[in-house]
């Protein structure tokens, strides 16, 4: 398992663009991308929204590790943003590896969507984003709880996980 930190996404996916493009593995090596970047653990975690559910066999792994941790695990509920392909996973994507991109997840018009919202408004991208952030201690210890789970088990499977056929990213899989 790799676990990589990048830069410049704001800037155009450079730091995970120029990894991707000349990892430090061989590329046949790399089966999976699972993104935490802004997993975003301000609530309890019942629900996680997942990027790239619907494109590859990575969803019955989150589905099934979600199940063992009590997690729902949801479809993007704003799919207009386009957050799938404008973050470091699509790097990964336009390479032909399967991606997910994790969020704690809400429904609309709760407390949850509220500090999202909140969040977004008053802290993202601004001053407010320091280390100061209203972390849910409990709830990132049980997210990473969650992907060390999901992590192994696509790791230990002997069947590298692939595009569904439907997905308008299968046309990049080598």
């Amino acid at each position: 398992m790799l676990f990589v930190i990048f830069t410049g996404e704001e800037k155009g996916l450079l730091g995970s663009r120029y990894f991707a493009g000349r990892p430090t593995v061989a590329e046949t090596g790399i089966v999976a991308d699972l993104n935490l970047d802004m997993f975003m653990p301000l609530f309890p975690l019942k629900k996680l929204h997942v990027q790239g559910l619907a494109e590859s066999t990575l969803a019955e792994d989150a589905r099934a590790v979600g199940a063992g941790h009590n997690i729902e695990i949801a479809v993007d509920p704003e799919p207009d943003r386009n957050s799938f392909i404008r973050t470091d996973q699509y790097s990964f994507v336009q390479a032909g590896v399967p991606a997910l991109a994790m969020k704690f997840g809400w429904t609309a018009d709760s407390p949850e969507y509220k500090a999202w919202r909140q969040w977004l408004a008053q802290r993202y991208h601004s001053v407010e984003d320091n280390l100061s952030q209203p972390v849910d201690t409990a709830a990132a210890a049980q997210f990473d709880s969650f992907l060390d789970d999901l992590a192994r088990r696509v790791a230990d499977n002997a069947e590298r996980p692939h595009y569904v056929e439907s997905s308008f990213f299968h046309r990049f899989e080598k």
